[in-house]
């Protein structure tokens, strides 16, 4: 199982290879797939498009979702904000730099048989250069969320939104997604709130943990 299992890279938190070995035995899809790493240095968009709708799965077997960002995002709103790190998927740069480094390995397994093979810098295949000139890994190419998240409050009201208990209250904020109370007064109005829209049936209960 390349993907999760890089030398000297690293796995998915809280989800083991035999999880992943079971899903891979009952989807051809899933397959062809790993049977495509290591076959070209450079991990094509299609192939990421599989792998990332493998490790949605790996997150939440009865998703339909199909790329890691958004599935991150509906973990996170079904929890509403409650969720360890590792119970969600990594975000799509960190996957992309992880499926480098595990295509990295399958090609060169791949080609442990010719007495010269072309290797490529693994400089360009998901892992940096540190201060003493050693190779370490390269976790992601961009920041970890835009500053405009970054700097994103939630309040975790249980029965009403008020001054001054309410975070977001307090900093003339409308309450989000993220907060814990989705029926209080300062939400803002919208047609149809963003959760409802992407995960109509998502429920707690549907979130299964290794």
């Amino acid at each position: 199982m390349p993907l999760q299992a890089v030398i000297p890279s690293v796995g998915f938190a809280g989800r083991g290879k035999m999880t992943t070995l079971k899903q891979v035995k009952m989807d051809k899809t899933y397959q062809d797939a790993f049977h495509e790493l290591g076959r070209s240095w450079e991990v094509s968009p299609e192939l990421f498009e599989k792998l990332q709708e493998i490790t949605c799965h790996m997150y939440l077997p009865s998703t339909h979702t199909t790329e890691v960002n958004k599935l991150r995002y509906e973990l996170f709103c079904a929890r509403r904000g409650e969720v360890e790190s590792s119970q969600l998927p990594p975000c799509e740069d960190c996957l992309f730099m992880h499926a480098l480094r595990a295509n990295y390995q399958a090609a060169i397994w791949r080609r442990s048989l010719q007495s010269q093979p072309f290797v490529a810098n693994p400089t360009d295949c998901g892992w940096m250069t540190d201060e003493d000139d050693k190779l370490a890994v390269n976790w992601m190419r961009g920041s970890p969320a835009p500053d405009a998240v970054m700097q994103l409050l939630s309040c975790k009201c249980v029965r009403s939104c008020e001054l001054p208990k309410c975070t977001c209250l307090n900093n003339n904020l409308k309450c989000t997604d993220m907060c814990r109370l989705q029926t209080c007064q300062n939400k803002a109005i919208e047609e149809e709130p963003v959760a409802q829209q992407i995960i109509p049936s998502l429920k707690v209960e549907d979130i299964e943990e290794d």
